[in-house]
């Protein structure tokens, strides 16, 4: 990305790079993220799979804190005109460090403990994805479900407010942006809180009071937002997502990995979490802005469509089992 031609240079196909180099992005996330969370659950104590689990979880605030923290020290180093030119290309161009960090990792890290008992005892799904359908599709309905809230949270607090709060009730960008970048550091050792939290009370009845608190929250979130207070918008921003998002995002992963068996279990949390995704998260943001344009700038629409996103996912942890505190592959 930070070596694409300009609009200027090759027209549209640059746009059209961009998109596509965004979707090849987010199918390598979608892939890695079920590895990456397998290796924290199943190398995890029994006693501790929450906490453990939560770990993984915590790399999207990492993420976002890094982004926040790069676009806001070169968009200080390099005037606006510099900035649109080369300033936006150099956190992308410094990600190189973390690719080969990463690699690095991942080229030492051998399989899990679960999955190596799997290929001991040649139970392995030939074709995992058609396994997962076939005979885990109630779990992937599931994971499906519980995912939609923490996505459309997630993406209406980390990037649909900052346009909503900048754009429509006028607080500066970066105002709107420092406040996201709090809650998103705040969060990490809430959701650390929450995942060792779930070891001793158990994931679903950490996960549903996240998700009520979210429910009953949101719709007061958007009114401290139109209060047009400073104080106001980061006591909204640090509250809704530094604190309840974090709750119900950081037992996701290993509620989800406690509902497949091994030899499908890589195949059935990704294919869950990303499909759940792709829903409604992942457009929650055009949807906010749509319900908003409909109905001349009103929030209470945003946040009933927040609210019916929370029962959908509160129906479908229902009908999850909660397997805290059992052997991971009974």
């Amino acid at each position: 990305m930070g070596l694409l031609p300009t609009y200027d240079s090759i027209g549209i196909w640059a746009p059209i790079l961009l998109v596509t180099l965004r979707l090849v992005q987010g199918l390598a996330l979608g892939g890695e993220w079920g590895g990456g969370l397998l290796l924290a659950v199943e190398y995890a104590p029994r006693e501790k799979r929450g906490l453990y689990g939560a770990v993984p979880q915590t790399g999207a605030l990492f993420g976002l804190a890094l982004g926040a923290l790069a676009g806001s020290i070169t968009s200080s180093l390099f005037s606006e005109e510099a900035f649109r030119t080369i300033g936006w290309r150099i956190p992308f161009l410094l990600s190189i460090v973390l690719i080969i960090v990463g690699l690095w990792i991942r080229g030492r890290v051998g399989e899990t403990p679960s999955f190596a008992k799997v290929k001991a005892q040649h139970t392995e799904a030939s074709v995992p994805i058609m396994e997962t359908l076939r005979h885990h599709w109630r779990a992937v309905l599931i994971t499906i479900g519980a995912k939609l809230i923490e996505t459309a949270t997630f993406f209406t607090f980390a990037t649909f407010t900052i346009s909503y709060a900048s754009q429509t009730l006028k607080y500066k960008p970066s105002t709107a942006l420092n406040a996201v970048l709090v809650a998103a550091l705040i969060a990490i050792p809430v959701m650390l809180l929450a995942g060792a939290a779930s070891d001793r009370i158990g994931r679903k009845k950490v996960y549903v009071g996240g998700v009520i608190a979210i429910l009953l929250y949101i719709v007061p979130y958007f009114w401290l937002l139109s209060l047009k207070n400073v104080f106001a918008l980061f006591i909204a921003i640090i509250v809704g997502f530094g604190v309840i998002w974090s709750v119900y995002g950081a037992v996701l992963g290993t509620l989800f990995a406690e509902s497949f068996s091994a030899n499908v279990r890589y195949t059935g949390i990704s294919l869950g979490y990303q499909v759940g995704a792709a829903l409604i998260g992942g457009p929650a943001p055009l949807i906010a802005t749509a319900l908003l344009v409909a109905y001349h700038n009103n929030y209470v629409p945003v946040g009933i469509f927040i609210m019916i996103t929370a029962v959908i996912s509160l129906i479908a942890v229902s009908f999850a089992h909660d397997r805290t505190g059992q052997p991971l592959d009974d």
